[in-house]
Parts: structure tokens; sequence; C-alpha cells
């Protein structure tokens, strides 16, 4: 079970109220409520216990003051920081109020953008207002998170019901008490919200009452007049008690000569799931529902500011809870997983380290571990360089051998003299003088003949310093042999 959601309207003798239910994933509509106040009750205290009981103690509550004790104005700010819009707000109203402001409950929202400032909707009402409300509804046991505006609710949900419509749209919301409007424009912005005294309750008048249908028509003509700048007619909407008329539905019509629509017109299943149920008698409650919708909410302004502000619990949040407890475990159990992948790792390493140093100690001491394996090889490198200077571990015999088998196949009587042998695992390199060119074609041929070189050549053979002997280099690699000299 989720939670349940309960909006509440006041308007006359009546209130009408809408339940929802609402989970993680859904927005359902429970039903709708109207009760009226009996000729023997002083308020609409026990209508409003009549709701309750056929409700059931919801989890949150909205309410909405009537249109006709809160003033509004749209206000236009060069600035869109909300901590300074808080501040400035009732100083801006302050010329508008026939009491000083300290006597005024403040609420405001920031409705969209005028250039690089903001658009406030922004409504006031008498503390003493407020106060007698919240009292009326905690007779009920009632305690309300919001206190709102209905007037203010219906222009974001006509904005997110607009059913593809591009244009302006005015809603007019005829109530017992009073009649109210809002006109929002091509982007849904609200341009002009009002509230007049002049009501209609058709059981105890007729659509076409002059005193009440008159007032109310030249209210809405002179909000088309002033607010509606467009080339094309805004939309008319009606709602409240009254909209179910046809005949007065006839009587707009032909007065401002436009089309006058339902919200049963509207497409709002995305919005609000559940039962259908006269839409526009309801529509003001259906509305302030949408400020506790799952997925984009609308704002609405809110009197339960200050000395007001709410402080009550909004029930049990099972779907949200569970869901917000399953989501804590699974992080919980993910940075479990981490952190156990990192200590698992780290005593690895930490063992492997210990075997390093153990196995490497002997022949490099106290080492790192990781460094133990260049450490080593630079060791082994150079005592390889070492041995190979040592005359021991050549692939072809030592340094010594090499001249033995050179000692072997040139005997003294040739006529040379070594001045350079260098020897690698490779071959040899021969530099040194002769007597003649001969004596070099000489030895070349020996070492042929010795059968322990696979190539050797004569790199250079000239005459030197000494014009009477020839110098030369020769090289000759090992049969078996890798690489080059």
């Amino acid at each position: 079970m989720g939670q349940r959601i309960l909006a509440l309207e006041m308007s006359g003798d009546h209130v009408r109220a809408a339940l929802a239910d609402r989970t993680f994933k859904s927005f359902d509509l429970i039903g709708v409520y109207e009760q009226a106040r009996a000729a023997d009750e002083a308020d609409l205290g026990h209508a409003l216990s009549r709701i309750v009981a056929a409700t059931g103690p919801p989890d949150i509550t909205i309410s909405a003051l009537p249109g006709e004790q809160v003033a509004k104005r749209l206000l236009t700010l060069p600035f869109t920081d909300r901590r300074r819009l808080r501040q400035v707000v009732p100083f801006a109203l302050e010329e508008h109020l026939p009491f000083a402001v300290d006597d005024a409950a403040v609420a405001f929202a920031a409705v969209g953008r005028e250039n690089a400032g903001s658009l406030v909707f922004a409504a006031f009402a008498r503390k003493e207002v407020l106060a007698r409300h919240l009292e009326l509804l905690a007779r009920a046991g009632i305690d309300p998170k919001t206190v709102t505006l209905s007037t203010h609710a219906l222009a974001g949900f006509l904005s997110r019901a607009r059913n593809g419509r591009a244009g302006s749209q005015l809603v007019v919301e005829i109530q017992e008490a009073g009649t109210s409007m809002v006109l929002i424009d091509e982007s849904g912005t609200p341009r002009a919200i009002r509230t007049v005294s002049q009501g209609l309750d058709l059981r105890t008048e007729s659509p076409g009452a002059p005193a009440a249908t008159t007032a109310i028509l030249t209210a809405v003509r002179q909000t088309l007049l002033v607010h509606n700048s467009s080339h094309a007619p805004a939309d008319l909407f009606l709602a409240g008690p009254a909209a179910a008329s046809l005949k007065l539905r006839e009587e707009f019509a032909d007065a401002l000569e436009l089309p006058v629509h339902d919200l049963t017109e509207l497409d709002y299943a995305a919005l609000l799931g559940g039962v259908r149920k006269e839409p526009a008698r309801f529509a003001g409650c259906l509305a302030m529902l949408m400020s506790e919708a799952p997925a984009a909410p609308i704002n609405l302004i809110n009197f339960r500011q200050g000395a007001f502000a709410f402080h009550g619990r909004t029930g049990a949040l099972h779907p949200l809870r569970l869901t917000g407890v399953l989501a804590a475990c699974a992080a919980a159990i993910a940075i479990l997983h981490v952190t156990l992948a990192i200590a698992v790792g780290a005593r690895q390493l930490h063992l492997l380290n210990d075997e390093i140093k153990t196995v490497a100690a002997p022949a490099l001491g106290d080492t790192d571990p990781a460094t133990a394996r260049a450490t080593l090889q630079a060791k082994l490198t150079a005592a390889s360089k070492r041995l190979r200077l040592l005359g021991g571990n050549l692939g072809h015999g030592s340094p010594l051998d090499v001249l033995l088998e050179l000692s072997r196949d040139i005997p003294p009587s040739v006529p040379i003299q070594a001045s350079t042998l260098l020897v690698d695992e490779t071959g040899l390199k021969l530099e040194g003088s002769a007597d003649s060119f001969a004596a070099v074609d000489q030895v070349k041929r020996m070492l042929e003949r010795g059968g322990d070189f696979a190539a050797i050549a004569v790199e250079h053979a000239g005459a030197g310093n000494d014009t009477s002997k020839v110098e030369f280099r020769l090289s000759a690699q090992f049969k078996d042999a890798t690489g080059s000299l």
C-alpha cells in the first residue's frame, strides 16, 4: 500500500475532495467526494469530518484557501535566486496590501523567466484567515502539509495536460462563493490569475441569473481583452460545479463568441490514473493532487511557512521507504564487495612480496620486492661480463682457446704482427700489419683451412705509416654463432 493523498477545496457551504494513492511508480485516483454543510451546522467542520470518515485518515493533505480570501499578483523581479526572492517578494507586495505586511501570510512560486529575471506568482492572505482555516481542518483531525490556491494548481494542471493545443488557454472555475480564472500562454506560463466574488450555486440559482452570470462574463471578457495578446483567441475551459450545466455553457459561448470546452477533452491519463468522475466539478482538487505526483510534480505556492510551517508527519512511506532501503542495501553490499576485494588483493600482494624477499635475499640481501627482478637481471648481466673478462662462459671457448687456435692455424713463419685481438661469443676481430698484401691473403686462407671459422673477411688492407708495411683488419665468425661482430 502506498501513500494516500487527499486534496480539499472549500467554497461556500460545500467541501469537495479527491483521494489518490501514490506508490513509487504509480499515481492513481481512488475517488472524489463532496459534502455540504447541514442547516443546523455553524461551519464546514462537520462536512470535513464526514469527508475524512469516507476517505479514511490520509497520509498527506493539501488544502486550498477560498480564492476570494486571497489576493494575487504576478511580479517581474530582476533576479532568479530563490533566497533573494524570499526576501524581496513580501516588500514588493507591500504597496498592494491594504494592511501591514506583518499581518500577511505570503506565498510565492517562480512560474517563468522574463529576460534575465523571474516571473513570480505571489499570493497573500491575512494571517487570521489562515489561522481560522487551519483550526477548522484541525477539528476534523487534518493537518495539511500544503495550504495553497486551487487557481494556481489549475494553471500547472492545464500546462501539463494541453493535449496538443498550441495556443493560450483560459480556465474559468465557477464555485458557489466565487469564480477564479487563470490564463496561460502558449508556453504554459500563467499570464493572468484572477478571482471575483460572484459565484453561482445551481441549487438556488439558474444559469441565466443576470446578477451572477453578467459579473462573471464581464470579468472573463476583460481578462481576455487585456491579457490575450496573440492573434488566435484563447481556448476557454469551464470547471467547477457549474460547468456541468449545458445551458451555462451555451450562454458563455454565445456571449463570448467562443467555443467552450470541458476538461474531459484533455488527456491526463499519463498524469493521474485510476477512476474518472466529474473532472470539471473537481478540477481544483485533481490539480492540487499533481503537486504530490511521483514524477514531474506541480510546484504550488504554500502558505505553510514561518509561524504556520508544517511540522507533522506524512504517514507511512512503505513503497518509497522499501525502495530506499533496498537501494541503500545494494550500495552497502557494493561498498563491502569493493572493500573485501581490496583487502584480499592487499593480503595476496603482501604474501607475494614476502616470498620474493625470501627467494631474493641470498643473492640480493634486503631489497625492495618491486625492483627485485630488475636488480637481479642487472647483477646477472654484470656477472656475465666479469666472467667473460676472466675467460670463461663463452660459447666457443675462452679467449685463450681462440688464441691457441690462431697459433695452430697461422705458423710463426708468416710475416704478420697482431696489434689487436677482440673475441666475443660470435667471433673475433684481428688487427695488425704484414710485410705484404700476399701475407694478408695467406693468413685468410690459413684460417679457412683450419675449419674453426665459418665466414672470414678482410675488411681493410692498405699501406700504413710505415710504407714498407701493410696494415690490415680481418674478421672471422665462429661456426654456428648467431649475430654479427
